[in-house]
């Protein structure tokens, strides 16, 4: 019985031990996964569908489906708004002024805000197309 007994506190102890090492563990995983946060795309500072063929094929059928076309012609050359495919902008052209213009839009102009139509992430996408139509000098790209 003494033995049974030295045993079962042994077993207690071990597995008391056992458990106290998996919560550190555990605890510490969650720790640096935490530290790792992922940036949320309204908070990107570089576009990350820049060259991904199937974000830049989502962001042609937004082109479409929401009329850019009408006011920046179907391939972006321009018309009642300016000619995103080429090297002359009003604005520094990075990925982000891009992306706040179409969040926010442009007082002043038809360009309205579409953050109440598109999420973030389809306005990144929507980037992503209107890059991959760039016809302009290669050496002034700053995205």
């Amino acid at each position: 019985m003494w033995l049974n007994v030295v045993f079962s506190k042994q077993l207690y102890c071990w597995g008391r031990l056992f458990a106290g090492w998996v919560c550190l563990v555990l605890s510490t995983l969650a720790t640096s996964a935490s530290s790792q946060e992922v940036v949320p795309p309204e908070k990107w500072e570089e576009n990350a569908y820049t060259g991904d063929l199937d974000a830049i094929a989502e962001g042609k059928v937004l082109w479409k489906n929401i009329g850019c076309y009408s006011c920046h012609g179907r391939q972006a050359e321009g018309g009642v708004g300016p000619n995103l495919s080429d090297d002359v902008w009003v604005y520094k052209p990075t990925d982000k002024t891009l992306y706040n213009t179409i969040f926010r839009g442009r007082s002043g102009t038809n360009m309205v805000g579409w953050s109440k139509d598109l999420s973030p992430d389809e306005i990144w996408k929507l980037v992503a197309f209107i890059r991959s139509l760039y016809v302009g000098d290669p050496s002034k790209i700053i995205w």
